[in-house]
């Protein structure tokens, strides 16, 4: 797999589709929520495959980061994932009550899982100040940073 240097400019490029593939996984999820029972008792394996999807994807743009704590990242995603595998068959049969209490649980713990990441991942890719070259320049940068306004 071919690696990628990480510019300035592209961390916050990756952070902002991590962002949007959450926001979309979101608004499927509130949809359906909102939908007939029919349609969730239908689209509730899609909509599992669409969050493995979407897990994936935000694991692949953490890995390309360098996000230190990916492994818990991905244990994390690994017990949302099984709770979803072990309630799709109810779902499927119709256990529509269910699929409901899943849906709002799955929609606060992405939320919460959202902030979190966003949190983590900002600290993570913040970039570096500015060095300045020399001890000199180091002692001197506040300066220009408090120069007094002339008229």
């Amino acid at each position: 797999m071919a690696t990628t240097s990480v510019t300035p400019a592209r961390p916050r490029a990756l952070c902002a589709a991590l962002r949007h593939g959450r926001k979309m996984l979101c608004r499927r999820i509130a949809d359906m929520a909102a939908g007939p029972d029919d349609m969730l008792g239908r689209g509730f394996a899609a909509l599992v495959a669409a969050v493995e999807a979407a897990f994936r994807h935000e694991e692949l743009i953490m890995e390309t980061l360098g996000y230190v704590h990916l492994h818990e990242h991905r244990e994390e995603n690994a017990v949302v994932l099984s709770a979803l595998h072990r309630v799709l068959p109810d779902v499927e049969r119709g256990d529509h009550m269910l699929g409901r209490q899943v849906l709002a649980a799955l929609d606060e713990v992405l939320a919460l899982h959202r902030l979190s990441g966003d949190l983590a991942l900002t600290v993570a890719t913040r970039a570096p100040a500015a060095r300045a070259r020399g001890r000199a320049a180091q002692a001197t940068s506040h300066v220009a940073a408090h120069r007094p306004h002339t008229r």
